[in-house]
């Protein structure tokens, strides 16, 4: 029964154990069908992904094609991989060139054809295997020059010239026209195309085998020197990995001379050809930029001689490679678009390498561009694919996010303003590099606020934590004592903010943080300082300038008023400031002006106050006493302090001053006393007879007039308000007229007759005076052409009408108008002028002179050193003032003058006219002593042309 029972349970078991594994055979089996069907269907769907990757991949490169991208890209791709080649040329070449030197010794352009003539002997005679002009010989030159050539070309009988197609326009339209060498010259050479095709890009790539010329096929250059014997028709590849700057070049005037080594052209092909710029026989090549016609020749001919007639092929090959790379990608299960991308790298480098191989050596130029674009889109679709688009946007995202970042931290750190974040505690979290160098310190982050920063600083900082009702930040300014003993101010504002952060548990807290934001305004605090100091006082002198003496006034007014005194203001200036700056210069000038204010803040300064109101006037208001006593005191105080001598860099300097005040009782504005005080001051800097001048009511009157004088002068021409009167000029021995003096009068209508003293100085000061002069002398020359006989003419010039004008066009002018005789035209000139140095007054009067005129030195003895002037200057007569006749000239005193100018007159050869004669006996003592002219009221007061001309009439 046991044995039976255990056969039975062992039968079972065996019986199960057969079930389950036939079960898990089953199983498997269903696994492995499911499997089979599971990879089947992943790699139809992956087949069919590569498929549309390829097909999408070749129209986007075709696009690039049919756009021209890739015959740009293949083209840098050649020039790159000529670069990384080198051949050396075969030194059977050799070329002349006529460059710059060539033709700055010859000295010609276009070189006469016997120079070619001599250069094609010359090259005979050094042993040239073959001789090639690249030179235009289509038009006829000299008939013996040609003939010269010629014959050169006959004794030779191995020269090829050049024959070219170029666009030309007729009537309007644009065609082509051959240039061919003339017929004398073709007779003794062989005519060679030089034509080279330029590309798209601009660039000479190619070379031509011939062209058809004429209706004949003619090699061309290159080929016929590279030894060619193929088909004359179509274009070769130069190959740029030979070096042309190894190629022999001689310059033409070298050849020449004989100077060329010898024996560097026996056995040799030698092209004549232009590389000077100004010929513009250059071209753009790869590799080497600008190459001549004649390098490019020579190029193509090394081309055909090391059989390197490049050709371009290969673009199917390189392009089917790309794709079979990018098909086995899309259907690969390699995780990862980092091996991918390197695998499309290393086949782009590899085809690079192998297509520069090939190139190397054979003589073809591989197509490998639309590889490359072909493996660029196969990056960019495993990228795509591998990170898909919204892992691609999240990683775009996450690098955007880290670039702001970067981008904010670099702005915090880059912000004009200082920026300190601080915590709770107390200690600096940030701090950006402004921060770092306004509060110098080893470290700043991690340190105690309290320890680095100014305590008002730290302060405010941390009390914005205790501060629940912290508002609007409030801008403060800091006051600080720098340790160099300067002072610094600090400008800073202080913000709250928080921000949340997650604790090692997770947990997210909220901290507190405070913004401290400050700027160092020091330089702006002192520069607002420095503008209201410069707003009330004078940088030079250190003295109020004009708008702080009227403050300054104002205030004097009203204390005036309410204690019932006096008060006195005074201007003074400096009356020679010009001629001092004008002789030693700017600065002495300034330097002049603190002088004077450091003396009057030293010896004048007593309870008046003292300004600057202009370059050479000063002013002061103090109170006074009634009457003109103090005020006379206190000019003299001024004078002595301030007009005494000065010591300036060691030069001695005499400052002139000239004084206006007026005295007031305080009812006067500010702005009427200083006009007044202006008034008086401008008054006696004008007439200089006094240097004191209290202002008086009248001075109102004379300013008044003086300005409606102004106005109305400008009018005056206009309506014919001006006269020209006539003083005559006689020979005192016969009482005979030979001159008149023109002298200008005004005969205002409501003023009545004007002196030409008080309106003549108007018009030099406004500059009127030019259209006054100019009008005088057109008006002057008009009326004396009109008198019954020839006469000198006289006419005054002023400083300003050499100054300011054109003198020497004015009176050319007015003689051309008027044909009036140059040489009866006398130009008087004052003594005045020449105290301006900066006139250039000799050439002035030298180019008159040169018109015909004369020049008479007027007022002679009135002013200044006048003995030093004659020499120097081309005058004909000095007109001796009036104030020398005296009434009787009884004495030797009353003669000794007027002797010393006549000997001194004679001794230069110049005449002398006496003015304002008026006697008999003057007249006559004056003929006695020697002087043979006058001109008085003895002869005639000056009158209108129609009196003078009647005058002439009479006397004849």
């Amino acid at each position: 029964m046991r044995s039976r029972c255990s056969d039975t349970t062992k039968s079972f078991n065996t019986q199960t154990f057969i079930h389950s594994g036939w079960r898990s055979v089953e199983l498997e089996n269903e696994r492995g069908r499911a499997g089979v069907q599971t990879w089947q269907g992943d790699y139809r769907k992956r087949f069919l992904y590569a498929f549309v990757a390829v097909i999408c991949t070749i129209a986007a490169v075709g696009i690039l094609r049919l756009a021209g991208v890739g015959n740009v890209f293949d083209r840098f791709l050649w020039e790159v991989r000529f670069q990384f080649d080198h051949r050396p040329v075969s030194g059977d070449i050799v070329i002349v060139d006529i460059d710059a030197r060539s033709l700055d010794e010859l000295g010609v352009w276009p070189l006469p054809r016997r120079i070619f003539a001599q250069l094609t002997d010359r090259l005979i005679a050094e042993g040239a295997q073959e001789i090639l002009f690249d030179v235009d010989f289509s038009g006829t030159s000299s008939s013996e020059d040609d003939r010269l050539l010629a014959e050169a070309f006959e004794r030779a009988g191995n020269v090829s010239l050049a024959v070219f197609r170029q666009a030309a326009a007729f009537n309007g339209a644009f065609g082509e026209i051959v240039n061919q060498p003339i017929e004398m010259l073709l007779e003794n050479a062989w005519p060679v195309v030089v034509m080279v095709p330029m590309e798209s890009d601009g660039r000479i790539w190619n070379s031509l085998y011939g062209y058809d010329i004429a209706g004949m096929s003619e090699i061309s250059a290159a080929a016929f020197l590279g030894d060619h014997t193929g088909q004359t028709g179509g274009t070769f590849g130069l190959d740029y990995s030979i070096a042309p700057d190894e190629l022999q070049r001689l310059s033409l005037i070298d050849v020449l001379n004989g100077t060329a080594s010898t024996g560097r052209l026996f056995g040799k092909k030698v092209i004549i050809g232009a590389s000077a710029q100004e010929l513009r026989d250059l071209f753009a090549v790869p590799v080497y930029g600008v190459l001549p016609g004649s390098v490019i020749q020579a190029l193509g001919a090394e081309t055909l001689m090391q059989n390197r007639a490049l050709a371009v092929d290969g673009q199917f090959v390189t392009s089917l490679v790309a794709l079979t790379v990018l098909f086995l990608l899309m259907l690969t299960r390699i995780e990862g678009w980092s091996i991918k991308i390197l695998i499309l790298m290393l086949t782009a480098i590899a085809l690079e390498l192998v297509a520069f191989q090939f190139q190397k050596s054979f003589p073809v130029l591989v197509q490998s561009a639309s590889a490359h674009f072909i493996l660029f889109f196969a990056a960019l679709i495993v990228v795509f694919r591998e990170l898909g688009f919204h892992k691609l946007g999240s990683h775009l995202a996450g690098v955007g996010r880290r670039n702001s970042e970067r981008m904010l931290g670099q702005v915090f750190d880059d912000s004009f303003d200082a920026i300190i974040v601080l915590r709770a505690d107390g200690r600096i979290t940030a701090a950006n590099r402004t921060a770092r160098s306004l509060f110098p310190a080893e470290t700043l982050v991690g340190t105690a606020a309290r320890r680095v920063l100014p305590q008002e600083l730290a302060d405010a900082a941390l009390a914005v934590f205790g501060n629940r009702s912290f508002g609007m930040p409030v801008s403060t300014t800091l006051y600080a004592a720098r340790e160099n003993g300067k002072r610094q101010f600090i400008e800073y504002v202080v913000t709250r903010s928080e921000k949340t952060v997650v604790t090692e548990g997770r947990r997210s807290e909220t901290q507190m943080l405070a913004c401290l934001t400050c700027r160092d305004v020091t330089e702006e605090r002192e520069s607002a300082e420095k503008l209201k100091y410069l707003a009330r006082f004078e940088p030079i002198t250190g003295l109020l300038n004009r708008n702080g003496f009227e403050e300054e006034l104002e205030s004097r007014v009203q204390a005036a008023l309410q204690g019932g005194h006096n008060l006195c203001l005074v201007q003074f200036a400096i009356a020679n400031l010009d001629q001092i700056m004008a002789s030693l210069g700017f600065a002495y000038g300034d330097r002049v002006r603190q002088a004077v204010a450091s003396r009057l803040k030293n010896h004048a300064a007593h309870e008046m106050t003292w300004s600057a109101i202009s370059t050479d006037v000063f002013a002061g208001v103090a109170a006074c006493e009634p009457g003109e006593d103090q005020i006379q005191e206190l000019i003299e105080t001024v004078r002595s302090a301030v007009g005494a001598m000065l010591t300036i860099e060691g030069a001695r300097i005499t400052v002139r001053l000239k004084f206006g005040y007026v005295l007031s009782d305080g009812r006067t504005s500010p702005d009427r006393l200083l006009k007044n005080a202006g008034n008086a001051l401008a008054k006696v800097r004008r007439e200089g007879s006094s240097s004191v001048l209290a202002f008086r009511p009248e001075l109102d009157e004379t300013l008044l007039r003086r300005c409606t004088l102004e106005t109305e002068l400008l009018k005056a021409i206009v309506r014919d308000e001006l006269q020209v009167y006539y003083q005559p000029l006689l020979n005192l021995a016969d009482r005979t007229v030979f001159g008149a003096e023109a002298l200008l009068r005004w005969d205002h209508p409501r003023l009545g007759p004007v002196s030409p003293a008080e309106f003549i100085p108007i018009a030099e000061e406004n500059g009127y005076i030019l259209e006054l002069g100019a009008w005088v002398l057109n008006r002057a020359m008009k009326e004396a052409s009109s008198w019954n006989r020839p006469l000198d003419l006289s006419v005054n010039i002023s400083a300003v009408q050499i100054s300011q004008g054109n003198l020497v066009a004015t009176v050319s002018e007015a003689l051309e108008r008027a044909r009036f005789p140059a040489e009866r035209l006398d130009l008087e000139v004052t003594e005045s002028l020449f105290i301006d140095e900066n006139l250039d007054l000799k050439f002035c009067m030298e180019e008159l002179r040169a018109l015909g005129c004369s020049f008479s030195l007027d007022d002679f003895g009135t002013g200044y050193s006048s003995l030093g002037y004659i020499p120097k200057y081309p005058f004909s007569r000095i007109k001796l003032d009036r104030s020398f006749v005296t009434p009787t000239m009884a004495s030797k005193q009353d003669t000794a003058v007027i002797e010393a100018v006549l000997n001194l007159a004679r001794g230069y050869g110049l005449s002398v006219i006496a003015e304002g004669i008026e006697t008999p006996d003057q007249a006559g003592k004056l003929l006695e002593l020697g002087c043979p002219l006058g001109q008085g009221y003895l002869f005639g007061r000056p009158m209108d042309a129609a009196s003078f001309s009647a005058l002439l009439k009479n006397a004849a």
